[in-house]
């Protein structure tokens, strides 16, 4: 068991490094090339717009999202 849940947790680390990669790569394709592209700052914005209009709450609920993120 102890096994099987560690593949699974490399396999998500795998997964998680690769969106991370991905993000950051439309994060600079959308610098370079303004228009024709997701807008993935906008939508990184807003993700963060969204805790924060939540108070206090929405800011402690962003930092436990965030320590996720390491």
């Amino acid at each position: 068991m102890k096994n099987a849940l560690s593949n699974v947790n490399g396999w998500l680390g795998g997964l998680t490094g690769l969106l991370k990669t991905v993000v950051v790569f439309f994060v600079f394709a959308a610098i370079i090339w303004p228009t024709g592209l997701p807008n993935v700052i906008g939508g990184i914005v807003g993700l963060v717009n969204m805790f924060l209009g939540g108070g206090l709450a929405g800011l402690l609920a962003l930092c436990v999202f965030c320590s996720f993120m390491d």
